[in-house]
């Protein structure tokens, strides 16, 4: 019965996460940061290198939150197995300053995009975010965004 009792404690923690995530993403990097372990590793297809850290991590939302205003999140499913939790989610977001890509710096187009994608997160045994891979269409985006390919 304790394991039982552990998992699902464990199942409603990552769900309270995705709740935070939704109310704190490209507005409160602090607070998002501090949802990660130290030594976090994040992979985004805007930063295909990865981010190691949770001060890498928060520079990164930093950047985001400098980028992009309005950001409306919301969840599609969220579904967990072992430490790893999938978390599926629409946003849309209104590009009102400066985004800094692999390719150079895209000057704000103060255009509103929508943007579908999905998070792989595995957690670590406190409850933190140990790894995250982002998985969305980074064309699609830059295509919202006026940029020409």
């Amino acid at each position: 019965m304790g394991d039982f009792v552990r998992m699902a404690t464990v199942e409603v923690a990552r769900e309270d996460i995705i709740k935070r995530l939704e109310n704190t993403i490209a507005r409160d990097p602090n607070a998002v940061a501090s949802m990660y372990a130290p030594d976090a590793v994040r992979y985004d297809p805007t930063a295909p290198q990865g981010m190691k850290g949770r001060d890498a991590i928060r520079k990164y939302h930093q950047t985001l939150a400098k980028a992009f205003k309005d950001v409306e999140a919301r969840t599609l499913s969220v579904v967990s197995k072992d430490d790893i939790t999938a978390w599926e989610w629409v946003g849309t977001l209104t590009h009102s300053g400066p985004f800094e890509l692999p390719t150079g710096t895209l000057a704000a187009t103060n255009r509103r995009v929508t943007l579908r994608g999905a998070t792989f997160y595995r957690f670590n045994r406190e409850g933190l975010i140990a790894e995250q891979r982002d998985y969305f269409d980074i064309a699609g985006l830059m295509q919202q965004l006026g940029v020409k390919s």
